[in-house]
């Protein structure tokens, strides 16, 4: 089966989500910090009328900090909670976008369970277009029940302070 995905970069890897996934790419805007328990959390943005959790993949894949350059992107990902199955909106920072492409499930390999590696937990398959190898990301598995409570937890305590 043929399906869509958006590919970019962190740390000169190459990444890609299957658009399905995916609500909205946007120019980066630095997010406002807030307190929180959880240290993958960079801060919050308002997108559709939606206070959406930044999270940190550098600091999840443990890579350097780098200050986003102009390429950089948001992109807003919509997370399957494991135990209520409700949907939520978390961003990631790309520090580029590259392009929506078109693979068959025939072009994904699985990604071997020997080849450990920081966030190869994540990885669902690989591929590999022009020598340059792409990982996969599940979205589902990308952030742990807990790293999503804690972010929600702060989200709307951040967001009930602003009603006020």
């Amino acid at each position: 089966m043929i399906q869509q995905y958006l590919t970019f970069t962190i740390d000169s890897t190459h990444y890609a989500i299957n658009v399905f996934k995916i609500q909205e790419v946007l120019e980066y805007e630095e997010p406002q910090q807030i307190p929180c328990s959880s240290p993958l959390l960079i801060g919050l943005i308002r997108s559709r009328d939606s206070s959406i959790a930044i999270m940190d993949l550098r600091r999840k894949f443990s890579l350097p900090f780098v200050v986003p350059g102009k390429e950089a992107r948001t992109i807003i990902l919509e997370v399957i909670s494991q135990e209520s199955g409700v949907i939520n909106l978390f961003g990631i920072v790309a520090d580029s976008v590259l392009e929506v492409i078109e693979l068959d499930d025939a072009q994904l390999e699985p990604l071997s369970k020997t080849k450990k590696f920081n966030g190869s937990e994540f990885v669902s398959s690989v591929f590999s277009q022009n020598n340059i190898y792409t990982l996969v990301l599940d979205v589902d598995k990308l952030f742990t029940q807990e790293e999503q409570n804690a972010t929600q937890k702060s989200k709307s305590k951040n967001t009930s302070r602003r009603k006020k």
